[in-house]
């Protein structure tokens, strides 16, 4: 990975590309005289591969040793300087390594699209060129004039306009002048938090004696009236007054503000604000650090002279974000960059205005819904030094320079674990090996510690820093347990509520404020069933029942996105006793309004927050208190705050901790615990009601009583017994193929040939829970291995080489093999 030494005169320079593909291997180019002297690793070259295609490459090495076979020359090399840097190509080859992949694979999920062109690339004018073609070269100003007249172009078309094989490096330089963009690159931005704010027209702000004729010229609305005096009341408490705080406050409608409007005393503008809940913020802006975090603080420097991964073990609300802003404050100081990860858009667009309070530009945050000019941006200032970073999983590729602090906030979250497609790295691990990398200092924060993370804690591998407390002494919140068996039974039960759940909702909302409910599954109802003869709709791509969805009036599956309408009568029997069964988020919200019809209800699923704003308006209108009852699936137990959650409710326990995953009881604590700790954050003590058929699991017993080092007692003792992580390592390897019989074929020869080789290391085959997702049929295997860095590299080679023999066998080359490390 290191340049080569000047050649001697006519010795020929060899590169090995990287291409962003799923190919087994870099690939050898011979470099052309001419240009060797500006190959250098990391720098992006134009590649033929195959007989026509050509694609834009890094270059990972170059040497002199003469390949067993012929080679291509590198046709351009697009870059002055190099866009990847040596460390970054070294943690590129340690995720193939470790996960199984392709450095290829790894290079197209780390790189920015404006990055990786191909003949394919689609480019089109950038929406601020207006035909000023004065500062183009000849080739750029072709390119511009034809894209006037066929508004889009693939590079293959270009190479025709300019009738040369290298183009790369035009191109390049008009995406460098945002002159052209890549096709998908126009669509709207991720939007900002909006709220619609009230303020004095000019005249009456710069003159306050005018503001009695304003009183005289409304006398007669008591309403306005009353707007009027507290939005000065309100003014000077605050630096701008939002619309709906004037109307929660007096009780009028928005047409008394609008007559204020009209009548030129107000005007209304929007106001671009943080998407921030009170309480974190408090412990942010205070000015001085309470005691509990200045003595995290110590014990975290402490730790970290000795260079050890701390882990930051906080209760919800105790003030994490303060301290990882005292640790970035620090770092910033002393010259370093430091990376603050997140598992969730959400999250990121949320803190990065709590951080930019503190540390201004000099934080930048990154995350998918940036256009690919954004990131390639962000990509160069990241390389030219920019401090810090916040972001999903995906900012662990940016270029770093000289990376001292990692943090990973809410590291247990399943999130940070890419499922598909490859690389399936864990952002918390490889955060890590990063950070180890650099030599930087790893910070793990959570409420929730993984079990493999508390594990890593007891066994000394990482250090352990607790937060026992919540910011002001607030308490956490008080559960209750609503048994839902002993309700039907009594015949108590509403619907899906218990008299528990209902009652406290009407409490909480009597007090003036608002409550969240949790249920993981979306859509109004997960079946549609005959009464007759027990058929059921199902996905004709996936082996899964289709969720009806009541906004749409269709049956949909979650895997695939298939979509149906409702049979009036059975396909299978004829019967008109068609039922839905089960519930979602969307019947939840539905059968809520019929108890407390009264309610201001709102729902954040994925149907609800699949627009550009979707999101943020659902915070927003939770915030300002426009919702009074919010149903959600696990994004409100994302660390979102809000200050006046009273009660936060758990409709369904059991499905949490029924699933058939090792992981079920912890995810299942952690969702019920990190929902929990919405609730009472700031003004008075929270109350949780979770509702379970079988209130006596020990996960509930454990949440009822507080008991956290029982339930990682348990958990672990559990997982020792069956041989489970943090004991064992697993790899899932799973074959996928779209005829049952070649798979069943597959599966039973490369069940031979992992036996041989790997004996009892190996469990199974067996289907999945759900047997067929996208007309693929599904067989998993499971690799159980010792924590022995050795057999794990034994294991990953065998499974490596059976995968390339399966796909050499006689049909069975169409055959799947994804292999997933740390599952």
């Amino acid at each position: 990975m290191s340049a080569v030494p000047a050649p001697a005169t006519g010795a020929t320079v060899y590169a090995e590309v990287v291409l962003p593909l799923a190919t087994a291997r870099v690939y050898t180019y011979q470099v052309p005289e001419a240009l060797v002297p500006e190959a250098r690793p990391g720098l992006r070259v134009e590649v033929q591969f195959g007989r026509k295609k050509r694609y834009t490459g890094v270059i990972y090495r170059l040497h002199q040793l003469t390949p067993g076979h012929r080679t291509k020359p590198i046709l351009s090399v697009i870059d002055l300087e190099p866009i990847v840097t040596e460390q970054q190509l070294q943690l590129w080859a340690w995720v193939a390594d470790y996960y199984c992949c392709t450095l290829g694979e790894v290079m197209h999920a780390a790189l920015p699209a404006n990055f990786k062109l191909s003949s394919e690339t689609r480019i089109t004018l950038g929406p601020l060129f207006h035909d000023d073609y004065t500062q183009l070269d000849d080739k750029e100003y072709l390119i511009a004039e034809a894209l006037t007249i066929q508004h889009e172009l693939s590079l293959d078309e270009v190479q025709g306009i300019l009738q040369q094989k290298t183009i790369y490096p035009v191109i390049r330089r008009l995406l460098d002048q945002k002159i052209i963009y890549l096709k998908e690159d126009l669509q709207e931005k991720y939007q900002p938090k909006v709220v619609s704010c009230v303020r004095l027209t000019p005249a009456y702000a710069e003159d306050q004696a005018k503001l009695a004729a304003a009183f005289d010229r409304i006398e007669r609305s008591e309403h306005q009236t009353n707007v009027l005096l507290e939005y000065i009341q309100l003014a000077r408490q605050q630096p701008y007054v939002r619309r709906a705080d004037l109307t929660k406050r007096t009780g009028a409608d928005y047409g008394a503000i609008q007559a204020l409007v009209k009548k030129e005393i107000f005007e209304t503008y929007d106001r671009e604000i943080s998407r921030l809940a009170g309480y974190e913020e408090d412990t942010i802006a205070a000015a001085q650090l309470a005691e509990q975090q200045t003595r995290a603080l110590a014990e975290i420097r402490g730790h970290f002279a000795e260079k050890k991964t701390v882990l930051l073990h906080g209760v919800t609300g105790s003030g994490k974000t303060r301290v990882y802003t005292e640790l970035m404050q620090e770092t910033i100081a002393a010259g370093g960059q430091v990376l603050y990860l997140l598992p969730e858009i959400a999250l990121t667009a949320q803190i990065v205005g709590r951080l930019q309070l503190v540390l201004g530009d000099e934080v930048a945050i990154y995350h998918s819904r940036m256009s690919n000019n954004e990131r390639v941006e962000l990509w160069k200032q990241i390389m030219a030094g920019k401090k810090a970073v916040v972001g999903p999983r995906s900012a662990l590729f940016l270029p770093f320079q000289n990376l001292r602090l990692v943090i990973v906030d809410e590291e247990h979250d399943p999130s940070y674990k890419q499922r598909e497609p490859n690389p399936r790295y864990n952002g918390r691990d490889v955060a890590v090996f990063l950070g180890h990398q650099f030599g930087a200092d790893v910070l793990l924060g959570t409420a929730t510690p993984s079990l493999e993370s508390h594990h890593n804690a007891l066994t000394g591998k990482y250090a352990r820093v607790t937060m026992p407390e919540r910011f002001g002494g607030i308490q956490l919140p008080e559960v209750v347990l609503a048994n839902v068996r002993e309700e039907m039974q009594q015949r108590k039960l509403q619907s899906h509520f218990t008299s528990t759940l209902i009652e406290e909702l009407k409490s909480c909302l009597g007090r003036g404020e608002q409550a969240i409910l949790f249920q993981n599954r979306r859509g109004y109802a997960p079946t549609y069933r005959c009464q007759t003869c027990d058929w059921h709709s199902e996905c004709v791509n996936c082996d899964i029942s289709l969720t009806y969805h009541k906004f749409h009036n269709r049956l949909k599956c979650h895997y695939c996105g298939y979509t149906a309408g409702l049979p009036e009568i059975c396909p299978a029997c004829g019967n008109h006793q068609l039922k839905l069964q089960g519930y979602g988020t969307e019947k939840i919200e539905d059968e809520l309004k019929i108890y407390l019809p009264d309610a201001k209800i709102g729902r954040m699923d994925l149907d609800t927050v699949r627009g550009k704003t979707g999101l943020a308006r659902i915070i927003n209108e939770f915030e300002m208190g426009d919702l009074d009852i919010l149903v959600g699936t696990q994004m409100v137990t994302k660390g979102l705050d809000f200050e006046r959650v009273g009660v936060v409710g758990v409709i369904n326990a059991d499905q949490l901790l029924q699933f058939p995953d090792f992981r079920a009881g912890e995810r299942g604590f952690h969702l019920i615990t990190q929902v929990s700790g919405r609730a009472g954050r700031k003004h008075r003590r929270g109350r949780v009601v979770i509702q379970a058929m079988n209130p006596g699991h020990p996960v509930l017993m454990e949440i009822l009583n507080e008991d956290m080092p029982g339930f990682y007692a348990r958990e672990l003792a559990e997982r020792k017994a069956y041989f489970y992580p943090p004991f064992a390592r697993l790899i899932q390897v799973q074959l996928r193929h779209k005829k049952p019989q070649s798979l069943e074929t597959a599966t039973k020869t490369f069940d031979l040939w992992l036996r041989e080789a790997l004996g009892a290391w190996v469990h199974g085959p067996a289907a999945p829970y759900v047997g067929r997702v996208r007309n693929y049929y599904l067989m998993d295997f499971l690799i159980k291995i010792d924590r022995d860095p050795g057999k794990l590299r034994h294991a990953k080679e065998v499974l490596r080489t059976a995968a390339d023999k399966l796909l050499a066998e006689p049909g069975l080359s169409s055959t799947r093999v994804v292999i997933d490390v740390d599952p």
